[in-house]
């Protein structure tokens, strides 16, 4: 794209180049040069610097300059969306890694308490206090949580490897990643206001707008195709017949003039481009309204995904404060002789699955903090090209 625009520009300067030609041969016995050079073998040479220039009278050099910049611009925002797709592929990945430590902290625990309780159980049956039964309900609910503990150590593998995936690496190097530190999620808010021209600013709407506009200037250039095109040429150097009489002064050359071209004959052609640029700016036209349609529809998807988070976080506190509450209540009570330890670990068991949920919650909220960065559009800022 940058080439392009290199290109597009030069075109509105004048082009000059050195031309340097030889030829060998026979000049007819009955043609335009007489005797000597009639019949005979002549080395003929030319060496000039030509010069030409197009007078841009309708803008069409103008016009394929703006669109080469626009391309630039839209090829700077396709980078920018592709570096910014990146960068949130890797930040919901780690946050997805710190979920799953956070969750094996919680199934490890569970676990814990699980093989408590059929530690306990046990030793209710063999005082004749509850039947087997019993038993091998706890024991199975040891089995499965130990499943879930080898589940989120899978995971944990898993997140690696895609960390290291999106990092150009091999599995070796998710391997040496230690557990992610984040900071703590409850001081992330949704903004109380999200200006709409902050949607102008996403990399993708960004570059659907550059090629509406390169669409737009493609157009204007296909449109001064229909008009004459005034070149102005010019040339100075030497020529001669013979080698030896290059350099003398009596052989230099020198002319200007004018070059019209008519766009007589070629109309159907030039209408052909004419509807080719149109369409091309109306399908351009149609990708950013709908790249603009994507637009607010993600953010309104992460702003009503955050409002819904923030009403499951106050029920998940008052489940976490009611089963707390429960569990020290009944830590009292089997202090005082009122209630056995199975009770204990019972309400122990509440708390620990309000935890899980809690931590599950707070790795939303980071992911959705990341979405609405994307959404709006990361923080980019375009690089208008002067006119």
């Amino acid at each position: 794209a940058q080439g392009d625009a290199i290109a597009a520009g030069a075109a509105r300067l004048p082009a000059g180049a050195l031309d340097a030609e030889t030829t060998r041969q026979r000049y007819p016995e009955h043609g335009l040069f007489p005797p000597p050079y009639a019949g005979s073998y002549v080395t003929d040479a030319r060496l000039a610097l030509d010069f030409s220039f197009e007078i841009d009278f309708w803008g069409r050099n103008r016009a394929l300059l703006a669109a080469a910049r626009s391309g630039v611009e839209a090829a700077e925002a396709d980078r920018a969306a592709a570096r910014l797709a990146l960068t949130v592929a890797v930040a919901r990945a780690y946050v997805q890694l710190d979920l799953w430590y956070q969750l094996l902290d919680v199934t490890n625990e569970n676990l814990r308490q699980q093989s408590a309780i059929l530690e306990l159980t046990q030793q209710r049956v063999s005082a004749g206090l509850e039947n087997t039964a019993r038993v091998k309900q706890s024991e199975g609910n040891v089995a499965l949580t130990r499943v879930g503990v080898a589940s989120v150590e899978a995971n944990i593998e898993l997140a690696r490897n895609q960390l290291a995936d999106l990092a150009g690496a091999g599995p070796d190097r998710g391997q040496r990643l230690e557990r992610p530190r984040l900071a703590p999620a409850s001081g992330i808010a949704l903004p109380s206001a999200l200006p709409a021209d902050l949607l102008a600013r996403r990399p993708d709407v960004a570059a659907a707008r550059a090629r509406v506009e390169a669409a737009g200037s493609g157009l204007a250039a296909a449109e001064a195709e229909f008009y004459p095109n005034v070149n102005l040429t010019a040339f100075a150097g030497v020529q001669s017949i013979g080698l030896s009489q290059l350099f003398q002064a009596s052989d230099r050359i020198v002319g200007a003039g004018p070059a019209v071209h008519l766009p007589a004959f070629n109309r159907a052609t030039l209408r052909g481009a004419l509807r080719t640029q149109q369409a091309q700016l109306d399908q351009s036209v149609g990708e950013y309204n709908q790249t603009l349609l994507d637009a607010v529809r993600e953010v309104a998807d992460v702003v009503a995904n955050w409002r819904a988070l923030e009403r499951e976080t106050t029920e998940q506190q008052i489940a976490l404060e009611a089963a707390q509450r429960s569990y020290d209540l009944t830590s009292e009570r089997y202090r005082a002789g009122l209630d056995n330890y199975l009770s204990v670990l019972s309400s122990q068991n509440q708390v620990i699955q309000a935890q899980g949920l809690g931590a599950q919650l707070r790795s939303r909220r980071l992911t959705f903090s990341v979405d609405l960065v994307r959404a709006l559009g990361g923080g980019y800022s375009p690089n208008r090209s002067p006119g």
